[in-house]
C-alpha cells in the first residue's frame, strides 16, 4: 500500500472554499452539504427538519430568451416551463427555488404534473423513474433582489447554487436555489 496518498480532487469542495475565502466567512456543515448535494435540497431538508412543504409562487410557459436558452442548451424562442417555488416549514420560508424546464424534453404527463400539483421536480423524476445526472454549475453569495427580500423578510445576502439535471446527455432542468446566509447554521 502506498503511504504517500494524495487528496481526492473535489471541484465542489474547492468552490465552497473559494466562496468562503472571497467573502471571509465560514459555512456550516449543513450549508456545505446543501451546496454539494446532487439534486434538489428538499430531501435533505425533510430529513433534517421533518416534513417540509412546497408552495408554487409562479409557474407558466414562456419562450426562452438568450440567457435561458444558453442555460438549457436549447434554441432562443423554444418553449420552457418557468417554475418558482418556496420550500417552507410551518409557513417559514427555508429555500427559494427557480427552475427552467424545456417543454420539448419533457413528456406531456410531466408538464401536466408540474402545472397541476405542488410537487417537486425531483419527486416527479423519481415517480417517473427518470435517471438524471446532476452538474453543479455555480455556488455563490448574492445580494437579494426585492422579490427575495420580501419572501425572506430580510436584506441579508443569500447563499445560492445553480445546477442542471441531465438526462440522456440533454439538460432537462436548470435550477437555482437560494436562502439567507444565516440559515442552516446549527
Amino acid at each position: 500500500m502506498n503511504t504517500q496518498s494524495k487528496p481526492i480532487p473535489n471541484i465542489i469542495r474547492e468552490k465552497i472554499k473559494e466562496v468562503e475565502d472571497e467573502n471571509d466567512i465560514k459555512l456550516s456543515t449543513i450549508q456545505k452539504i446543501l451546496c454539494a448535494i446532487e439534486g434538489p435540497v428538499v430531501t435533505m431538508l425533510d430529513v433534517l427538519y421533518g416534513d417540509v412543504n412546497l408552495f408554487v409562487l409562479d409557474q407558466h410557459m414562456e419562450k426562452a430568451d438568450e440567457s435561458i436558452a444558453e442555460k438549457l442548451e436549447i434554441n432562443v424562442g423554444d418553449e420552457i416551463n418557468l417554475r418558482e417555488v418556496i420550500i417552507h416549514k410551518y409557513g417559514r420560508p427555508l429555500v427559494y427555488g427557480l427552475s427552467y424546464i424545456p417543454k420539448d424534453r419533457c413528456s406531456d404527463t410531466v408538464i401536466e404534473k408540474l402545472v397541476r400539483e405542488d410537487i417537486t421536480t425531483g419527486r416527479i423524476l423519481l415517480e417517473r423513474e427518470i435517471e438524471t445526472l446532476t452538474k453543479i454549475e455555480n455556488i455563490s453569495i448574492e445580494k437579494p433582489d426585492e422579490h427575495l427580500k420580501n419572501l425572506f423578510h430580510t436584506n441579508e445576502n443569500l447563499l445560492t447554487r445553480e445546477y442542471v439535471l441531465i438526462h440522456k446527455k440533454n439538460v432537462v432542468i436548470w435550477s437555482k436555489e437560494a436562502y439567507p446566509l444565516s440559515y442552516f447554521k446549527e
